[in-house]
């Protein structure tokens, strides 16, 4: 079937972007020359009826197709779930994957894999704090997860105190003792790039007596209040302080990684500085959509795994950060 021009549909969603999408303010909009900015209305579009159709058969979100009719540009969720738009920087590092290559395994949990000729690449994960409860690990090993990254703590986000999670001593033990490698992620409140740093000490200090052979995860996130003390902080300072704990975390011979979802990359952060540290996405997507390199994806926040009571995050990652030696790694 030739190639139409979807005229309905693409008025409908120009439609829906005019009402909802808005530029980002100056301070948090990534460092692009204006005469290279594309807006929707710069898109030719042209898609057959048949490939419309199959967005309606996969329950594809308006996020979705968008993203896919805007493949220049990235689309995201904006404060106040308005449509965000912004030019992709192709002097960056670009993501390769083949997302023919995404494989659904199960599909109630959905659980998917990365597969190439018929061989499995990515490696299955997930990540757990003390909102999960008691875990058997040894079920959750036998499950097949190889990794998971463990919440060690989180900096209050109205007191600024420094607190290890509960449970965490109890889970990294309970999976290296199982032979589940094991990465731990922090949630960040730093409001200088001295308590950036003191956060990765923090993380240095309560995993020293632990083989953790995965990344050290900078957790980057809304926080619980619109008060939050790092409420009002800038662009600039948000990865200035990334780059101080990722920097300090690589001093002590580990590999950071930053955690984020879309929104954060793109706004918070200036993805031009941070464009050489491993990633970790979050994006609950059929596929993903990150144009930049990454190395771990979060696809889920409902899977379900043997030995944990209720949902857990899904994880695939594309790269394997090493395997757990024999021993109980402590």
């Amino acid at each position: 079937m030739k190639k139409l021009v979807s005229t309905i549909l693409c008025i409908a969603l120009f439609a829906a972007l005019s009402a909802g999408c808005t530029k980002q303010e100056s301070e948090t909009a990534p460092a692009a020359k204006p005469d290279t900015v594309l807006t929707p209305q710069d898109e030719v579009l042209s898609y057959t009826v048949g490939e419309i159709q199959e967005f309606g058969r996969n329950d594809a979100s308006v996020w979705e197709l968008l993203q896919d009719l805007l493949p220049n540009l990235i689309v995201y969720r904006g404060a106040g779930g308005v449509f965000q738009y912004a030019s992709i920087d192709r002097s960056l590092p670009q993501s390769d994957y083949d997302w023919r290559n995404l494989v659904e395994v199960s599909e109630n949990p959905r659980e998917v894999e990365y597969v190439v000729d018929g061989e499995t690449v990515s490696i299955k994960g997930i990540d757990v704090s003390t909102y999960q409860g008691e875990i058997d690990w040894e079920k959750v090993a036998d499950s097949g997860v190889k990794y998971a990254f463990i919440r060690l703590g989180y900096r209050g986000y109205e007191s600024g105190l420094l607190v290890k999670d509960d449970r965490f001593e109890e889970n990294i033990r309970g999976a290296l003792q199982n032979g589940v490698a094991v990465g731990v992620y922090f949630v960040t409140q730093a409001i200088s790039v001295e308590e950036a740093v003191e956060e990765a000490q923090f993380v240095m200090e309560n995993i020293r007596p632990y083989n953790v052979t995965w990344p050290i995860v900078l957790d980057i996130e809304d926080a619980a209040s619109a008060t939050a003390r790092t409420a009002e902080l800038s662009q600039q300072a948000r990865t200035d302080h990334a780059i101080a704990f990722c920097e300090t975390i690589k001093e002590s011979g580990y590999t950071p990684i930053l955690y984020c979802n879309i929104r954060w990359f793109i706004e918070k952060l200036d993805i031009t500085r941070i464009a050489d540290y491993d990633k970790w996405f979050a994006q609950y997507f059929r596929k993903p959509f990150f144009p930049y390199t990454f190395q771990v994806w979060q696809y889920s926040s409902t899977g379900r795994v043997d030995g944990i009571n209720g949902n857990v995050d899904f994880n695939i990652s594309f790269v394997d950060y090493g395997n757990l030696p024999e021993g109980t790694g402590e």
